[in-house]
């Protein structure tokens, strides 16, 4: 008989999926909150393994860039830059590759989670400007920050906790070898996926090449500040790694949310246009996946040649996220990787696992979450179904390419390199 967290889990995943009661459309983040509380009633996790079990750092941070993305909504920012980096579109494939392309190269330095946030109106704009169907863009944008993120290793939380277990050296160089072309040819499988029965209808005589000015020009030049100070605490997030050294996440966030907050006077309604519900919904998941992880189910499950076995670790490393997420798994697995000495390669394709997980539901990856919780906020949405049925045939595609890159990657420099 299986623990009552395990069961709280199945219930959640199974409403998640849904969506909808009768006439009650249920948001992702009340049911998954309805969970964390039922398994504190239940007894399921302590009150005090619960608060242990939040990562303060990813919620700080993820508030620091929803302060930085509505600032840059409100003040105009985001739609200038939006105007500008499809300037040279001429076309709905272009406008598409452009976007995938560039909403990749930009979580692969921001973090996937980051460019969710600020990539979801990018998106909504190009849905709405284009004539490009909504659940296509948000699709596009899910798939886009996932594959770019596995990039570097500070593209997504669990490919930064990987790249300072010590397994990888030489993290960055290591990563581009093993992961950056996999990662750009399942971005162009992708855009292809995408581009599919899109009319290619030319847009340039829709589009209007004089942006507007500035909604706001005082809270636009502080959201620049912003911008440039969380640019310079990434370079030298970079730099200071080659030294083995890893500035925290947290300074992202208050590079990001400080000026903001000290110096707009707006400071109140940027606090309002947070989305405190995705917030509450990452807190929810941590308390309810520790619930499930102290049970020890999950890990009983695991077949004993996912730790030598490339193929076996990634599939486990694709599947298994979709009940617990990728963070808690890479949690669990990493020491596991440690004892047993695995080479290099294996743990770059828990990296490459791991992070693809996000490609095949919409619960593989905390930043299709927010895509989701983001677009709803404006009155778009993306239903399970509607990703899944991209998911699967993308999700195998990107698998092999991985794989197969990742294995030649393994003879070519050998076990240990």
């Amino acid at each position: 008989m299986y623990p009552i967290a395990v069961g709280i889990l199945a219930v959640v995943f199974l409403l998640i999926v849904m969506r909808r009661i009768g006439h009650v459309r249920l948001p992702i983040w009340a049911v998954m909150t309805a969970g964390a509380v039922l398994a504190l009633v239940t007894g399921s996790i302590t009150p005090e393994a619960a608060v242990a079990a939040v990562n303060v750092d990813v919620i700080v941070f993820l508030f620091g860039m929803f302060v930085l993305g509505v600032a840059m909504e409100r003040s105009g920012l985001l739609h200038t830059a939006s105007v500008a980096a499809f300037a040279k579109a001429s076309s709905r494939h272009q406008v598409m590759f452009w976007f995938i392309f560039l909403m990749a190269g930009a979580s692969a330095f921001l973090m996937n989670d980051t460019v969710a946030i600020i990539g979801t109106p990018v998106a909504l704009y190009c849905s709405h400007r284009f004539g490009i169907p909504v659940t296509r863009m948000l699709v596009a944008l899910a798939a886009a920050v996932t594959f770019g993120s596995v990039m570097t290793p500070i593209g997504n939380p669990q490919v930064l906790m990987i790249a300072m277990s010590g397994g990888v050296p030489n993290a960055f160089g290591t990563f581009f070898v093993y992961l950056c072309v996999p990662a750009l040819v399942s971005l162009y499988i992708l855009y292809r996926m995408m581009i599919w029965h899109l009319p290619n209808i030319e847009v340039s005589s829709m589009y209007d090449r004089d942006s507007s000015s500035p909604e706001d020009p005082v809270l636009e030049r502080l959201t620049k500040v912003s911008l440039v100070l969380v640019f310079v605490v990434i370079c030298l997030r970079i730099g200071l790694s080659f030294t083995g050294y890893e500035l925290p996440l947290v300074l992202i966030a208050l590079a990001a949310a400080l000026p903001l907050l000290l110096l707009s006077r707006r400071r109140v309604e940027l606090l309002r246009g947070v989305d405190w519900s995705t917030l509450l919904f990452f807190v929810s998941m941590f308390v309810l996946m520790a619930a499930v992880w102290n049970t020890g189910v999950i890990q009983s499950l695991l077949p004993e040649s996912f730790t030598t076995s490339m193929p076996v670790l990634f599939g486990v490393s694709v599947l298994v996220p979709q009940l617990v997420s990728n963070v808690p798994y890479v949690a669990l697995v990493l020491p596991v990787l440690e004892s047993a000495a695995a080479p290099v390669y294996l743990y770059l394709t828990l990296a490459a696992g791991s992070t693809i997980s996000g490609t095949l539901t919409i619960l593989g990856a905390a930043s299709s979450v927010i895509i989701i919780q983001n677009a709803e906020k404006h009155g778009e949405t993306m239903t399970f179904w509607e990703y899944f049925r991209v998911g699967i045939p993308l999700t195998i595609a990107a698998s092999l390419v991985f794989i197969g890159w990742i294995w030649i990657c393994s003879l070519l420099f050998g076990a240990t390199g």
